[in-house]
């Protein structure tokens, strides 16, 4: 479920609305003008369909709320009606007449219960202040906005609805005197909720123009940090480009606005373009002599971790422990994340047992992180510990650990936490719980088993559980069932591309090779495109982007000859290439071929060329390792006598020996 916010313009006068797609509530906050009475007040409706419309009579300006059915639920024409009060009411006026309204009986047009509550006594003496503050600006003569700004700063009101009424009050009226200036809207931006304050920066730059943010600091951190708490980074771009000598906490609210950006996307290719931003506004503030804080350093060491850039990431580290900069929990759990990403889980867990006060999310940071490593025992011994010491478990907690058991072949114990959830923990499974109940059934080869969970789950299964389901299928044999799955998959997602290689893939591996050439050519005539392979290697800091076949790195014809090298020397160990994994028609050799030129073996190939003899080769992919190149990865391992610690979409594998760390099922 997500927020819609828009914003209704009359003039000076606005109507903010916030809709809950999913849950058919609205809310609707009103700044309602009639001739020198103003007040503001929040509407919160549950109706299946709302439509929103505003009109002008004259002088007055309304919002309606029509429901599906077309009944008025709110009418602004005629200001006399009765409100039902709820304690979020707040009128203001020269005469304060609203008050002395509720004194009346309702019009006997109009049967409404009216409220005697505190509330309505509340609102009551809300109103007497705003009258008092309303006496102190007209005693000046002329009113000043300066004047405006301290009675908006230091009013006793506290509850959002109440300081929008005053800014109405003060600056929506009729007096020429009164204009908003870059000193107003900051303190409504901090009582305002997210929906109201996104709205309300968006006025302010309408009204006082694009540059006021550039000539006024406050104003722009305030724009800043509402921007970047409501997730538009375009917006806080723009305000930050236009910011002259920016300051520390403006170079954080930019990152921050980054880093919510790339936790939010699924989008491999985005969240990568998000970290990159962000290492790049860390270069920049550094060589503007901007000394970064607390808060820089973990959007700095999570935008590492999603790239693998375990260098910037060791350096951020280092410069948080020579500028004396406190590791607190907060700082502890992004470097937790950061370095189970960049696939040193050793140095997380040196983090970790060096960190004082860890919460629930910092214990779930590295059961993650030993998840993804595939220590599954190492995972359940600390969540043993993190009950021993009365740290709270919630679902991400419990979705680690079953995540772990998954990677590690702990079946009976993660199905006895999946069991006992409900009943110990008192936590209900989601669909992320459910999935990866199934794809630890699937690791085992329990497909029954699966099956059966999915038609008994309480909630409707996704795609993901489909393809791990599918995938499994492909693996054990499976293709009655299979051929289910791939059904069900493609109800729910006809466009993904990654489906339809997936279940080429699947045909592919049971030798139903028209099939599997079906459903390539469905994709091509359905105009999906599929996502470009890449990946990425950390040589010394710097980070080397490769694609498949790609030719555009300075040293590719080097590149280029040690995957001759490679091949050469993986034969005689007796490799043969897995075709199956190109479905093009052409000879298998010329597939050999294609398979050479992955992204991930010119990645492997490179920093055998580039890197110091012995030292691990860390990759980062974007999509799942195909089983050719995972198993010449395997090889590369031993015949160069090399680690390899390669992160693809789904977890990390630490090739070594020759042999690899999933167990050849990932």
């Amino acid at each position: 479920m997500h927020q819609v916010s828009s914003l209704l313009e009359s003039d000076d006068r606005l109507a903010i609305s916030n809709s809950h797609t999913g849950s058919s509530k609205v809310d609707l906050w009103v700044l309602l003008d009639y001739t020198r009475m103003v007040w503001v007040r929040k509407y919160q409706i549950e109706l299946p369909v709302i439509q929103i419309r505003r009109f002008e009579e004259g002088d007055c300006w309304c919002s309606h709320i029509v429901s599906q059915k077309g009944d008025v639920l709110v009418d602004g024409l005629d200001w006399q009606f009765h409100y039902d009060l709820k304690g979020n009411d707040v009128a203001a006026g020269p005469s304060c007449r609203w008050a002395h309204h509720q004194q009346q009986p309702p019009p006997p047009t109009r049967s409404r219960r009216f409220a005697r509550s505190s509330a309505s006594a509340a609102t009551r003496s809300r109103c007497r202040r705003a009258c008092s503050l309303s006496s102190t600006l007209s005693s000046s003569h002329p009113p000043t906005t300066f004047l405006a700004n301290s009675l908006l700063l230091s009013s006793p009101f506290s509850l959002p609805s109440a300081a929008l009424s005053l800014y109405a009050l003060l600056f929506l009226g009729s007096s020429p005197f009164l204009r908003p200036n870059a000193f107003t809207y900051p303190p409504l931006f901090r009582a305002a909720p997210p929906p109201v304050a996104l709205a309300l920066a968006t006025h302010s730059v309408k009204f006082l123009g694009a540059d006021a943010a550039s000539s006024d600091r406050v104003l722009g951190a305030a724009l800043l940090g509402v921007f970047a708490r409501c997730g538009r980074i375009v917006s806080c771009r723009k305000v930050f480009d236009r910011i002259v000598n920016p300051d520390l906490p403006a170079w954080n609210a930019l990152m921050s606005s980054y880093a919510r950006l790339r936790d939010a996307s699924s989008s491999a290719a985005s969240t990568a373009a998000e970290a990159d931003a962000i290492l790049e506004l860390f270069g920049r503030m550094l060589a503007l002599s901007v000394r970064p804080n607390e808060i820089t350093l973990v959007a700095v060491v999570g935008a590492c971790g999603e790239l693998g850039a375990l260098g910037h990431g060791v350096w951020a580290h280092t410069y948080a422990v020579r500028r004396r900069l406190a590791v607190n929990r907060i700082v502890a759990t992004a470097l937790v994340e950061m370095y189970a990403g960049c696939g040193r889980v050793d140095l997380a867990e040196q983090v970790f047992d060096a960190a004082s006060d860890m919460d629930t999310r910092c214990y779930n940071a590295m059961l993650h992180g030993l998840a993804v490593h595939g220590h599954g025992r190492d995972a359940l011994d600390l969540f043993d510990r993190m009950r021993g010491v009365g740290v709270p478990v919630d679902g991400v907690t419990l979705l680690s650990v079953m995540c772990a058991c998954a990677h590690a072949g702990l079946v009976d114990e993660g199905m006895e936490y999946f069991h006992i959830m409900e009943t110990e923990f008192r936590i209900e499974p989601r669909i992320e719980h459910y999935g990866c109940v199934v794809d630890m059934l699937s690791r085992a080869g329990r497909l029954d088993d699966a099956e059966k969970l999915v038609r008994e789950m309480a909630i409707a299964p996704n795609a993901a559980i489909y393809r791990s389901l599918i995938r499994a299928c492909g693996i054990h044999g499976k293709l009655d069932l299979g051929e289910r799955m791939v059904a069900e998959l493609r109800r729910l997602e006809p466009d993904d591309s990654g489906n339809h290689v997936l279940i080429a893939n699947f045909y592919a591996r049971m030798d139903r090779w028209e099939d599997a050439k079906k459903a390539r050519k469905e994709m091509k005539s359905m105009g999906i495109d599929k996502n470009a392979g890449s990946s990425l290697v950390d040589i010394d800091g710097v980070l080397h982007e490769f694609l498949v076949g790609d030719k555009t790195h300075p040293a590719s014809k080097e590149i280029y000859a040690m995957v001759e090298e490679i091949e050469t020397r993986l034969n005689e160990f007796g490799h043969r290439s897995s075709t199956m994994s190109v479905l093009f028609d052409v000879e298998e050799e010329d597939k050999a071929v294609t398979l050479s030129y992955h992204s991930e073996r010119l990645a492997i190939a490179f920093a055998l060329i580039a890197s110091t003899p012995g030292a691990p080769i860390r990759i980062i992919k974007n999509l799942r390792v195909c089983t050719d190149c995972h198993e010449s990865a395997k090889l590369v391992s031993q015949v160069y006598d090399r680690e390899i610690v390669m992160r693809d979409r789904t977890r990390f594998h630490h090739f070594r020996g020759g042999e690899c760390s999933c167990g050849d099922f990932w």
